[in-house]
């Protein structure tokens, strides 16, 4: 008869700290992603002024320099036809260094207004910017077109980077 007891007590604590536990979840999902993405796709113009995309068949290594400081991003990638990169939320001034494997580089400098996105209390905030201008060196890099300014969390192209030929 004790033994019963015990195994009938038992199971209602488990029963209530499943009940309470279970009740504890506020259904936010902080999980979602909180960094927005510059997209760049590269592209290159033929002798009949038709636009390509362009894949390097070179080895290619993006760092970006924030502070003074470089952080290499992407190192020896290889038929790239597009970067995703993270952009700063303390700068408004990303630095963006390609390397080439011939040792030649370009830099891009992507001017950018951050916007602070509000998500929940729980999950607080996430970063969402503006492309304002884009200028860059000359060893591969002929021009650079923003075609969509706004850069957040979906997969739209950012920037299109004109190689020379």
């Amino acid at each position: 008869m004790i033994g019963k007891a015990i195994r009938t007590t038992v199971a209602i604590l488990i029963a209530t700290c499943a009940i309470i536990f279970g009740s504890c979840d506020s259904g936010y999902d902080c999980g979602i992603e909180k960094t927005s993405y510059n997209r760049i796709k590269f592209y290159n113009i033929d002798e009949n002024n038709i636009e390509n995309e362009y894949k390097f068949p070179d080895v290619l290594t993006v760092s970006l320099v924030v502070n003074g400081k470089d952080s290499i991003v992407v190192n020896h990638l290889s038929n790239a036809g597009d970067l995703k990169l993270p952009m700063s939320y303390t700068q408004e001034c990303d630095t963006v260094v390609f390397s080439y494997e011939n040792n030649a580089t370009d830099t891009l400098f992507v001017k950018h207004e951050n916007i602070p996105f509000f998500i929940s209390m729980e999950c607080g905030l996430a970063m969402y910017h503006r492309l304002l201008g884009v200028t860059h060196t000359n060893a591969f890099i002929d021009s650079v077109a923003i075609i969509n300014d706004y850069v957040n969390f979906d997969y739209n192209e950012n920037i299109k980077l004109y190689l020379v030929k």
